[in-house]
Order: C-alpha cells, then sequence, then structure tokens
C-alpha cells in the first residue's frame, strides 16, 4: 500500500530489517567497512585487480560489501524487503559510486549475472533518492500514523 508516494511499512517490513541487519552486522562487515572507509582506493577494475588481487584482504572486504547488497537487491527485487525501508538505513547510496566501475569490470571479465542484484539495487537506490528523499526527513514526515499531514 502507498501512502503519498511511500510504501506503508509493516511489521513484518521491519522484522526482514532486522534480520538482514544481524546477518551482515559482523565483525568481518565491520572491519570491511573501515577498511572501505580508510584504505579503499581504486578508481576502476584494471586499478582494482592489480591493488586487491583474488585472496587479498581488500578484495575478501569488498566481496563482503558486494554480497550483503546482493542479498539485500535479492530481497528487495522479490518484495520481501520493503526498499523505502531498504534505503532509509542503508550506505549503497554513499559506497555504490566507488564500487561501480569495478563491479562492472568484474562482470564483464567474469560473468554477466555476477552481483546484478547489487547493481539492480544501487539504480533503484538512485532512483528513490532522486524522486523520493528529501532533506531533514520530510520525505516521511508526508506520513504518521497511516496520515498525511501538511508542509509547514
Amino acid at each position: 500500500m502507498e501512502v503519498d508516494g511511500l510504501s506503508r511499512v509493516t511489521h513484518e517490513d521491519a522484522d526482514v530489517l532486522l534480520k538482514l541487519t544481524q546477518t551482515t552486522d559482523t565483525p568481518q562487515m565491520q572491519e570491511a567497512m573501515d577498511w572501505f572507509s580508510k584504505e579503499f582506493s581504486a578508481k576502476d577494475y584494471k586499478e582494482f585487480r592489480k591493488k586487491y588481487p583474488i585472496g587479498s584482504e581488500g578484495n575478501n572486504n569488498i566481496s563482503r560489501i558486494l554480497v550483503s547488497f546482493e542479498l539485500a537487491g535479492v530481497l528487495v527485487s522479490h518484495g520481501v524487503l520493503n526498499e523505502d525501508l531498504y534505503f532509509d538505513l542503508s550506505g549503497i547510496g554513499f559506497i555504490w559510486p566507488r564500487l561501480e566501475k569495478i563491479v562492472a569490470g568484474m562482470r564483464k571479465e567474469m560473468d554477466e549475472s555476477l552481483f546484478e542484484n547489487a547493481v539492480w539495487l544501487a539504480e533503484r537506490q538512485k532512483k528513490w533518492h532522486k524522486e523520493v528523499w528529501r532533506p531533514n526527513l520530510t520525505w516521511k514526515l508526508k506520513q504518521v500514523n497511516g496520515k498525511s499531514i501538511k508542509k509547514k
């Protein structure tokens, strides 16, 4: 159900998001995200392969991050996870621009189906950010307890 362009979030939606968060909130994922924010630097797939060969800590960290986006993409694309709820919490919008060319190179070299759900999710997030999100939570304050509220 949509209210003012937003899908209605249910307790079941929140439960799915919490379970997803629990599966991805591990010490390894925290280390991967910390490494990514402090140390990752590759502008394209060629540079990525050179700096972070298969089996390296950097390659493993990027794989963990991409797998978490792939999992979320599968859940959102199948309608199991509410995208408004996921995008409100997810950092994909900040992370994806630094990984987009790398993933494109991986898919070209290995298999076009590799991380296809993560790619789909990132494209959805771009559209969501452009069409739904607004500063200062105004995008979601339109709806309180299922009722539209007027902008002051």
